[in-house]
């Protein structure tokens, strides 16, 4: 079944709406508010995307530092696990610089949700 537009699809056509059409019309002091808003519509367009990171890629490279870390395989792979592990220090000093590595893929893929444009600097 085709549910068409996406929900992305709808926000995408809404922002365009609000640049093109109504920004010119605001007066200029409402213009920052607009800019604002079309900005978190953009970002909700991108986390409504098919191709967006999600929680499963997240929890895929969770699992891979369990395994290559000797973590027992059956804890939940879940950013929300992780950060426990993180506070209780129950991960090895040894296991830091994978640790390291999986942090940084993680806010790497957040940042591409939510600023893009970031990682180009």
């Amino acid at each position: 079944m085709n549910n068409r537009p996406y929900g992305n699809e709808l926000l995408s056509v809404a922002r365009r709406t609000l640049l093109d059409e109504l920004l010119p019309l605001l007066p200029p002091e409402k213009t920052y508010d607009a800019l604002m808003i079309a900005n978190a519509m953009a970002i909700a367009a991108r986390e409504l995307a098919p191709h967006a990171a999600d929680d499963e890629s997240a929890r895929c490279e969770i699992r891979r530092f369990h395994a290559e870390t000797g973590r027992d395989g059956s804890a939940q792979a879940s950013e929300h696990e992780l950060a426990a592990l993180i506070r209780e220090r129950a991960i090895r000093e040894s296991d830091y610089p994978r640790l390291r590595e999986l942090l940084l893929t993680l806010t790497r893929a957040k940042l591409l949700l939510c600023n893009p444009r970031h990682l180009d600097r």
